[in-house]
């Protein structure tokens, strides 16, 4: 029931924000049609197709064509597939999407506390890694995630991945998962549904965090799930590109709906730095603020 009623409202959020997109009047051009984000050198931005360019630009806008001079445009962002991973990040939060990250180099900081390296390998592959960074906690008490994930299908709306991840509860115990997401677009927002399958792991752990000095926290890790799914979106707010919903919502368990976690958040970002801000809940029921910071080089 749990479950239901989180994933009921990450729908009603999401079917919300597509329907705020829908605007009463005609636009000249529909919104996801538009193939760039102009940014001006004032720091200002909006979306529109070029039609003409010399000294002054002619851009076809939502509204009406416009004329900017040449040295007031700092840079056009595509944001079509296959160039864009602007918009169309390899992650929702902490969810892969079906989107490569594109070639280059990202670093997220989780909750203030938690490092997580992004490598992309051109439009294909994406590598991910990452560690905790918890101060007088022991490097081999600390939490470690690596994944893998590969874009086999880019089409101009639907792209497709499978991909693998491993993730140490300290290094003592080990849990392997491969999986395979799809992510959609809908207006101007993405969609994501994402399964996945416990390859190897315990279903119980006896977990030790070393502390300072000789303290050891113990508690026990249950992972008894096999199959597990995610759904995942993010969408612009008030119509903005600098401004996103994100949400998520997933289950490790089929079976037992109180393994459930959401959250959902918003996203402030430009080209390079972006910050996300929400809350997390669980069955327990626990409700938890959760962060990230990530810069792209």
């Amino acid at each position: 029931m749990k479950f239901l009623s989180a994933f009921a409202l990450l729908f009603l959020i999401a079917s919300s924000t597509a329907a705020a997109q829908t605007k009463s009047f005609s636009p000249l051009v529909p919104r996801d049609k538009l193939e760039y984000i102009v940014v001006l050198e004032s720091g200002d931005r909006f979306r529109g197709n070029v039609i003409a360019s010399g000294d002054t630009f002619q851009i076809k806008t939502e509204f009406d064509i416009i004329r900017v001079p040449k040295n007031m445009i700092k840079e056009f962002i595509p944001i079509t597939f296959p160039r864009d991973t602007y918009l169309h990040r390899s992650q929702h939060f902490l969810m892969p999407t079906a989107s490569p990250a594109g070639p280059g180099f990202s670093l997220t900081n989780y909750e203030l506390g938690f490092l997580y390296a992004t490598f992309g390998l051109g439009y294909g592959a994406t590598i991910n890694a990452g560690a905790t960074i918890v101060p007088t906690v022991s490097l081999k008490s600390q939490l470690y995630h690596v994944n893998a994930k590969f874009t086999v299908e880019r089409e101009k709306d639907l792209e497709f991945a499978v991909g693998g991840a491993y993730t140490f509860f300290t290094t003592d115990h080990p849990y392997a998962h491969i999986y395979g997401v799809g992510t959609f677009a809908l207006g101007t927002g993405r969609y994501s549904a994402m399964i996945f399958y416990k390859a190897a792991g315990d279903e119980q752990s006896l977990v030790n965090i070393l502390g300072p000095g000789q303290d050891t926290t113990q508690f026990t890790l249950y992972y008894q799930g096999g199959m597990g799914a995610a759904f995942g979106f993010d969408a612009p707010a008030f119509g903005r590109d600098d401004m996103f919903w994100v949400g998520e919502i997933a289950t490790n368990d089929f079976s037992r709906p109180e393994n459930t976690t959401s959250m959902i958040g918003i996203r402030l970002m430009n080209e390079h730095l972006s910050a996300d801000f929400g809350i997390a809940l669980s069955a327990a029921p626990l409700v938890l603020p959760v962060t990230s910071f990530r810069y792209r080089f």
